[in-house]
């Protein structure tokens, strides 16, 4: 327990020292006050605002960032950690589980952070058309998708060796997979259908039972993201 606090301690203040992480809020923070001002000049409405935010600039910008800094979690460390490891100093669960926490911990307080001021800021100087349950509804949607994110990262990053295919690896599944799912006809399943209904969600126009279903989904799929992590983990050649 003690090595599993110190590596999660070391990778939070090297993720808070990262340009990637730091340019990421940046750009997010700027395009948020934007995005409010030019809402709030032109009376825009809060639910069409608050959609276009997320799938215009805190979808693209965070599919790029997370999945650079959680695809290389592992393999951007293979040789360090496979000298630390096979001294015994630490063991393999103890160093992927403080990877897990720290990047799937920095997404989230990312996202709450800086969406719900941008939310609150939305509903006092724009025109008000959100509901509270349909905010917190697509709130929760959103956040559930992005929790995936980074444990889905950190899956591929177990599997390959490589970096750079790491990171493509996750940036590809996450591009296709959401085209195709809404395809099929499975949109609680498809990052692209979640975020296009958003304004509709916004609004409260989503049944409970279909917020429920995407959360469900996406909580289900991080969950074994990252028991397939530990497992091939354990069980990886280093």
């Amino acid at each position: 327990m003690q090595a599993f606090l110190v590596l999660l301690k070391y990778d939070i203040v090297q993720m808070a020292r990262s340009w990637i992480v730091q340019v990421w809020v940046g750009l997010l923070v700027i395009a948020a006050g934007f995005l409010v001002g030019v809402a709030a000049s032109n009376t825009e409405s809060a639910s069409e605002t608050m959609a276009l935010y997320m799938y215009a600039i805190f979808a693209p910008l965070s599919w790029l960032a997370v999945s650079i800094f959680a695809a290389s979690a592992i393999s951007g460390e293979a040789e360090v950690v496979a000298d630390s490891i096979l001294s015994k100093s630490v063991n393999r669960t103890e160093y992927l589980s403080a990877k897990v926490v720290s990047r799937v911990g920095v997404t989230l307080v990312v996202y709450v952070l800086v969406v719900l001021p941008f939310a609150y800021m939305l509903s006092q100087y724009t025109v008000a058309d959100t509901t509270g349950l349909g905010m917190t509804s697509g709130l929760l949607m959103v956040g559930a998708m992005f929790a995936f994110l980074p444990a889905l990262g950190i899956l591929l990053s177990t599997v390959f060796r490589n970096v750079q295919l790491a990171i493509l690896a996750v940036m590809a599944a996450v591009l296709f997979s959401g085209a195709l799912l809404q395809f099929l006809g499975l949109p609680w399943m498809s990052t692209t259908a979640v975020l296009n209904g958003l304004p509709a969600t916004f609004r409260g126009e989503v049944s409970l039972g279909t917020t429920l279903r995407v959360v469900v989904v996406f909580l289900s799929l991080t969950a074994a993201a990252i028991a397939s992590s530990l497992w091939l983990y354990r069980q990886k050649d280093l």
